[in-house]
C-alpha cells in the first residue's frame, strides 16, 4: 500500500474512461495531502471538486453545492465525521457519502454506516482503489437515475419512482441514501422472490470485502426503519432464514399499548 499523498511518484493516472465528466466531488478532511490528492484525481477525471478542512465548513458547502459524492474523514478538528454525516442526512442530503479514516475500530465503520454513510475506506490505501471506488459509486448512482423498464413500482402504501429516485410512504416522502435506494429497488423489482445476501451485495455494491456484511446489515436496518411506518412487524422486507430476503407487502398490526415498536425481526 502507498500513502495517500498528492505528490506520490508511483501513481499513474487511471486509463479507464471517465464515468461522468460533469460529476461534482467534495472532500472534507483536515489533511492537506488528502485534499490535494482528491483535487488531482478530479483533474485527471474531469470532475469538479470542492474541499473543506472542517466539519462545519463541509456541512455548509455540501448543502450549498450538492456534490454527487463526498469523501468524509472521520476525525475532524471541530466535530466527528459521523456527526457530519448524521447532520447531512437529517438535512435531506441524498448523494453518496464515503467515509475515509485511519481509525482501525470496526465499531467506527458500523456507526458510520448506521448514520447514513454509503461506503468506507481505511487510510493508508492504494490510490487506484480510491479512484475505482469513486468511479464505481458515481457509475452506480447514474445507473439508479437511469434505471430502465418501469418508471414506478407501486405497492400498498409505498411508491418507488425509479426515474426520480424518490420513495413515498403513505404519500409522504421518505429520504433514502443511494445505497438504501439501491437495496430497496433491487428487492422491490424481485417482489415475491427471495434475494440472497450475496446477490444483494453483488447488485448494490458490485464487489465483496470484509465490511460488506456489516454494511448490508446496517443499511437494511435503516431502510426498514424508514419504510416501517407505525405498525408492528416488517410489512415489506422480510427475512427468509438461511436464504436471504423477500420483498412482499403484508399488513402490519397496531402496536400494543405500552410496548415499543418492533423495528427488526
Amino acid at each position: 500500500m502507498i500513502q495517500a499523498t498528492a505528490d506520490d511518484r508511483h501513481w499513474e493516472p487511471p486509463v479507464a474512461a471517465v464515468v461522468n465528466p460533469s460529476a461534482k466531488l467534495m472532500v472534507i478532511d483536515d489533511d492537506p495531502a488528502m485534499l490535494q490528492l482528491v483535487e488531482l484525481i478530479a483533474a485527471e477525471n474531469g470532475y469538479e471538486v470542492t474541499t473543506a478542512a472542517s466539519g462545519a465548513a463541509g456541512l455548509r458547502l455540501a448543502l450549498e453545492s450538492e456534490p454527487d459524492l463526498i469523501l468524509l474523514d472521520l476525525v475532524l478538528p471541530d466535530m466527528s465525521g459521523i456527526e457530519v454525516c448524521r447532520r447531512l442526512r437529517a438535512a435531506g442530503f441524498k448523494s453518496t457519502v464515503m467515509m475515509v479514516s485511519c481509525l482501525q475500530e470496526s465499531e467506527d465503520v458500523v456507526i458510520g454506516l448506521e448514520v447514513g454513510a454509503d461506503d468506507y475506506m481505511r487510510k493508508p490505501f492504494e490510490v487506484r482503489e480510491l479512484v475505482a471506488r469513486i468511479n464505481a459509486r458515481l457509475r452506480r448512482a447514474r445507473q439508479l437515475r437511469q434505471a430502465g423498464g418501469e418508471d414506478r413500482l407501486q405497492f400498498p402504501g409505498l411508491s418507488i419512482d425509479l426515474g426520480r429516485h424518490e420513495v413515498r410512504r403513505d404519500d409522504r416522502p421518505v429520504l433514502l441514501t443511494p445505497t438504501e435506494f439501491g437495496i430497496l429497488m433491487t428487492l422491490a423489482r424481485n417482489a415475491g422472490r427471495v434475494v440472497s445476501r450475496p446477490q444483494l451485495i453483488a447488485e448494490v455494491w458490485r464487489r465483496r470485502d470484509p465490511y460488506q456484511v456489516h454494511s448490508l446489515d446496517a443499511h437494511l436496518y435503516r431502510l426498514r426503519r424508514k419504510i416501517q411506518g407505525h405498525l408492528e412487524g416488517p410489512q415489506y422486507i422480510h427475512v427468509v432464514i438461511s436464504a436471504g430476503y423477500r420483498f412482499e407487502y403484508q399488513p402490519g398490526r397496531e402496536p400494543a399499548r405500552g410496548h415499543h415498536l418492533s423495528l427488526v425481526r
